[in-house]
């Protein structure tokens, strides 16, 4: 057994039982429409529109099992975590921080590590998953680098970064789960893939791996790279039985055309099942060709080809005012679909003129994923 409490019977994790996490008592899960004021926040000055968090990058958003909700976050080289009872109002960061740059000299994440997709698995639906090596109830995906620029919002196309894997039971306390990777990670780069035609285009780094558990047996990573044939970011997938041992399925995204706010790279893809329409839903960074970046939406019908744009132009943009907090970029997408058929939200990264980055949100209700808005109450 380790220093956080974990063992290892039978070739296997176990973890001891631990409370989930719970909202901080002095928060109310009282009703709350984001674009509405109320005795908690005043309406929100144009500049201000969207914001949740700063000081924050790269937010994974989830419901806990035993009610409220989970922000994990970048914060500087390292992943943080805030408590929410209605995914709007957000407590203090979670103390101390649940994972940080391991110390292993030999490992891809000893400088900067960020979050990238949790999944969440019930007691009983955990344990009952044979072909998972634990009874984990979170299974938190993350990319790490060996490199400080890594934590920076938008580290630079040569950034070398890797994606691991971390399991809890708390949502708090991690164990690296080592990937078949020679540095602990799950994917190397310039790897052998299904798809000879797209072997080994990502030479750079395997970035934001996230997860969508498909069937029993049957996962799905999508991440990012840097193409260096054609100069722009594309969205790649890989393909596992267990969620550790992973095997690349080539590209299922790259850049626009000419013109487009895609026509630089797309990156960052969080991919969702719609329940309403039984297909897929992505949103993602788009670069244009001035280097601006937007969030853009695609749909495939089975989530693993066949994925077209669905529209045009971005579904959330920059602010067009000089101050705003996310005046200059929009990225880190993390698409969350309510109880509500209908009903979106869009969580994601903003950084302003200043450089400084934060995290927001925008809704849909009642138009599909296609069109959100920006809140209209300031929720820090």
């Amino acid at each position: 057994m380790d220093s956080m409490g974990f063992s290892l019977q039978g070739g296997q994790f176990m973890l001891p039982a631990a409370p989930l996490l719970s909202p901080p008592r002095r928060l109310v899960a009282t009703p709350l429409r984001c674009h509405a004021p109320t005795q908690l926040a005043t309406a929100a000055a144009p500049a201000d529109r969207g914001l949740l968090l700063r000081g924050a990058r790269s937010p994974v958003v989830k419901r806990a099992p035993g009610g409220g909700w989970l922000l994990w976050y970048q914060s500087g080289a390292r992943v943080a975590l805030a408590t929410s009872p209605d995914g709007l109002r957000w407590g203090s960061p979670v103390e101390p921080d649940p994972l940080v740059a391991s110390t292993d000299w030999w490992a891809f994440d000893t400088a900067a590590v960020c979050p990238s997709d949790v999944l969440l698995f019930s007691g009983s639906d955990a344990s009952a998953r044979r072909s998972f090596p634990s009874s984990a109830v979170y299974w938190l995906y993350y990319s790490g680098s060996t490199d400080e620029r890594f934590g920076s919002s938008f580290p630079a196309a040569d950034v070398p970064a890797l994606p691991g894997l971390a399991i809890s039971q708390d949502g708090r306390h991690w164990a690296r789960i080592e990937g078949d990777h020679h540095t602990g990670a799950l994917l190397g780069v310039g790897e052998e893939e299904e798809d000879d035609e797209h072997r080994g285009w990502e030479a750079r780094c395997v970035v934001a791996p996230k997860v969508v558990l498909h069937a029993e047996g049957d996962l799905r990573m999508y991440y990012h790279s840097f193409d260096e044939m054609s100069q722009r970011h594309a969205i790649g997938l890989a393909r596992s039985k267990d969620g550790v041992r992973w095997r690349k399925a080539g590209k299922v995204l790259e850049g626009g055309k000419a013109g487009l706010f895609d026509e630089g790279g797309v990156r960052h893809g969080h991919v969702v099942r719609d329940r309403a329409a039984g297909r897929y839903v992505m949103v993602y960074e788009g670069v244009d060709a001035d280097g601006r970046v937007s969030i853009g939406m695609a749909v495939s019908e089975d989530g693993l080809k066949g994925w077209r744009r669905s529209s045009e132009l971005p579904v959330l943009w920059p602010s067009d005012e000089d101050e705003g907090w996310d005046g200059t970029a929009v990225g880190s997408p993390c698409l969350v679909q309510m109880a509500g058929a209908y009903e979106w939200r869009l969580y994601y990264m903003g950084v302003g003129k200043d450089g400084e980055a934060a995290i927001g949100m925008a809704y849909s209700e009642g138009h599909g994923p296609e069109k959100f808005e920006k809140c209209d109450a300031v929720l820090m």
